[in-house]
């Protein structure tokens, strides 16, 4: 007991007390500073939209201030045991054999783990994009959704019925981003037989056209959608594309209203729709 009195006099519980107190301190402003020094020293790549670096900037943002905190709690928990006169170096001599034990059975995360960095290193995909996985395990053979979260080790992607997917980076084999430098509307419909073609052409054409001078769409809108081919003929009529291209996650919206319209006008023009010919 009198050794225990000893011990507890010993210590610097005031330095203790500072080092926890300033860990805490700087855990919780770690992010803004991290953020700030993001954004700041970022800078923007060529060709990529205020949008896109936004992405960009979260997504390395997020991960630099996970890798910060990790370090500050790290620190914190080493200066304290230092300061209560805890021998580190057998810790350090278990941590490193402990460390070759758990080598052989977490291969797969060292595998996820490398294939978050070059996912983050190559730009392959950010906290914001709607992608298209595939990969091992992963079921239906695809998965899509919109990325939350992305770490070193997961991907976190929400798809459009709510559910929250969480995916390790090394089980992703393909990805498809849809939201990357812009979007585009692309979609075909079929027509009687008997449609003028020139007609047609100019009701999807003057859709696209006031749609991208409108103040609600013109932000969202880069090429106006409009008459791009005729496709398959068939006895009954032809398929038509309209094509168009978005800013970064606007085609759904585009398109939906862009359909809207058509259908109204095609209506007040008498053209006549009909099955999609395969």
């Amino acid at each position: 007991m009198e050794r225990f009195t000893n011990w507890l006099n010993s210590l610097d519980w005031l330095h203790i007390l500072i080092v926890i107190v300033i860990g805490w301190v700087i855990y919780q402003i770690i992010g803004f500073v991290v953020s700030w020094l993001v954004h700041n020293l970022g800078g923007a790549r060529r060709k990529e939209n205020r949008n896109e670096r936004r992405k960009r900037l979260k997504t390395l943002s997020d991960l630099f201030t996970t890798v910060a905190k990790v370090i500050i709690v790290l620190t914190v928990i080493f200066t304290v045991l230092s300061d209560l006169q805890v021998n580190l170096v057998p810790l350090f001599a278990s941590a490193g054999i402990a460390g070759v034990a758990l080598g052989f059975g977490a291969q797969n995360i060292i595998k996820d783990a490398l294939a978050g960095f070059f996912i983050i290193l190559e730009n392959q995909y950010r906290v914001g994009d709607f992608i298209e996985v595939s990969g091992i395990g992963i079921p239906n053979d695809s998965s899509d959704g919109t990325v939350e979260r992305l770490s070193i080790r997961s991907t976190t992607m929400r798809d459009r019925n709510g559910n929250a997917h969480f995916i390790p980076n090394g089980s992703i084999v393909q990805v498809i981003n849809k939201t990357m430098g812009y979007s585009k509307v692309r979609f075909t419909f079929a027509v009687a037989s008997g449609t003028n073609t020139e007609s047609l052409i100019k009701v999807i054409d003057d859709i696209g056209r006031k749609m991208a001078k409108e103040k609600e769409w013109k932000d969202k809108i880069v090429g106006p959608p409009h008459f791009s081919e005729i496709g398959k003929i068939g006895h009954g009529g032809f398929n038509v594309t309209v094509s168009g291209i978005t800013e970064p996650s606007a085609q759904w919206d585009v398109s939906s209203e862009f359909r809207r319209r058509l259908v109204a006008s095609m209506k007040e023009n008498n053209i006549e729709t009909i099955e999609t010919i395969d």
